[in-house]
């Protein structure tokens, strides 16, 4: 009991720069996903661009003070066209290492974190559990380094939408990076569901509370994770369907030359000469 207490008291100590932000962003964010997702994507995409995603990942890494909640969207919506962006199997992935943490193992979390963070460099429940892992081992720089990280991605989430109604959704990266976010904002999850909106956008959809008495739905777009993971699974098909053609159904030439001499009727014998 006291180890779960000790870490949220931990937690919250270092989230509330990102809690204040919160309580100051009253202007109508200017991120429409219908409208601007696929022309950031392409943009991050380009090396030459401002918004080139290897650009904004050192520049995110190196907490660069400059890179604006607008840039480090840009950033997230760039690492959905990663080939390590996997977000049905990084959800396993990342609710083990939050598990290791849980139950004090915090050695092996750590060792895991690292590991996946080299690969999913915005993470934000990774992120948020290396920072934990640190403080527990009493490393403060390094606690403080991946909580400004976490700072970052939440404030670029804020920034993506308001999150109250389905029309104005929260961003989200990975499929269940709402259920980072609301413990982040001193909020816990009641219930947890998925649907579309009108524009026909994919969201998670986590109904919170401050006091456990009051509800609040908050909306994540989680589109292109969706179109991922259908992605994901076509090219898979795909694939089974093919080594299986290999095994049964694939001709080589001497298999068509083989056909070829079973359906050519036989020819009829050439003349004798009297």
């Amino acid at each position: 009991m006291i180890k779960v207490f000790m870490k949220i008291f931990c937690f919250l100590f270092l989230i509330t720069p990102v809690l204040k932000s919160i309580g100051q962003t009253a202007v109508p964010p200017a991120f429409d996903y219908k409208r601007d997702f696929k022309a950031i994507l392409e943009k991050t995409q380009d090396r030459g661009s401002e918004l080139s995603y290897q650009k904004l990942l050192i520049r995110f890494l190196d907490r660069d003070s400059t890179l604006s909640n607008a840039e480090t969207l840009a950033l997230l919506i760039g690492f959905t066209e990663d080939p390590k962006y996997k977000p049905f199997e990084d959800m396993g992935t990342e609710q083990e290492i939050f598990e290791l943490n849980e139950a004090g193992n915090i050695d092996e979390a750590l060792i895991k974190a690292k590991a996946y963070l080299q690969t999913h460099p915005l993470s934000l429940k990774v992120l948020n559990e290396a920072s934990f892992c640190y403080h527990s081992l009493k490393n403060k720089d390094s606690a403080d380094y991946h909580m400004d990280l976490v700072d970052k991605i939440m404030g670029a989430m804020i920034y993506s939408g308001t999150g109250k109604k389905p029309e104005t959704p929260i961003f989200s990266l990975g499929l269940a990076d709402g259920e980072s976010f609301i413990p982040n904002i001193g909020m816990k999850i009641l219930t947890k569901d998925t649907d579309w909106n009108q524009q026909n956008l994919f969201l998670e959809i986590i109904d919170a509370s401050k006091s456990g008495e009051d509800h609040i739905n908050y909306f994540f777009v989680i589109e292109h994770a969706k179109q991922k993971i259908d992605d994901d699974r076509v090219n898979e098909a795909a694939d089974k369907k093919a080594k299986k053609g290999d095994k049964k159904g694939k001709w080589d030439k001497k298999d068509k030359d083989k056909k070829n001499k079973k359906d050519k009727p036989a020819e009829e014998p050439a003349p004798q000469k009297l």
